[in-house]
């Protein structure tokens, strides 16, 4: 027997999971609903898991979606009924709904949070400015901060301290760029 993962919202049986697709319990009685697991993989999500489908049933929820250009981005997206098929509808204005963190510096769009990065709302239109989270922890700092992203975009500028092999802490001055989101300069005052 097969786990539920949650209410139809046909019928009311229950979902479960069928290995390339979503469907309901209650096709014997004549409910057509099915949900492909890669109902999303043309715009950027491999597969629709158990987990996410889950979340789907109960309402809108918010997903990962890489870009052909490589840049990850969030949107919120919900099950609807669409000309007599059920299917995942994306808020592609969902972005919009995100903190605003700063200006881009290329295009001057609103900056907003993404799971890897602080990116440029634009993406779809082609800007690929991102400061990545991780963009110091090679260099022995930390994840970069909300805070700090916002002080990088708003004054170009800001302080982070790194680790050393020695295990010993600097304090380093982090700048804003355009073609790589930011860079460390090691050589200034500490």
């Amino acid at each position: 027997m097969q786990t539920p993962l949650g209410k139809c919202p046909s019928c009311g049986e229950n979902i479960v999971y069928r290995g390339e697709f979503f469907g309901c319990n209650g096709f014997r009685n004549g409910c057509n609903f099915t949900v492909s697991v890669y109902a999303l993989a043309s715009i950027g999500h491999h597969t629709i898991s158990p987990k996410q489908m889950r979340k789907l049933l109960k309402g809108p929820t918010r997903m990962i979606f890489k870009m052909s250009n490589g840049v990850e981005r969030i949107f919120s997206v919900e099950l609807k009924e669409i000309d007599g098929k059920w299917r995942p509808w994306i808020d592609f204005e969902a972005g919009s709904e995100l903190e605003v963190l700063g200006e881009c510096p290329i295009c001057g769009s609103d900056i907003v949070e993404t799971p890897l990065s602080y990116g440029c709302s634009k993406w779809n239109d082609g800007c690929d400015f991102a400061i990545f989270k991780n963009s110091i922890k090679r260099f022995g700092g930390k994840t970069l901060s909300k805070q700090k992203a916002k002080e990088l975009l708003s004054k170009g500028v800001t302080e982070v301290i790194i680790r050393s092999f020695n295990k010993s802490e600097k304090k380093v001055k982090l700048y804003l760029d355009n073609e790589f989101g930011c860079k460390i300069d090691f050589q200034g005052d500490e």
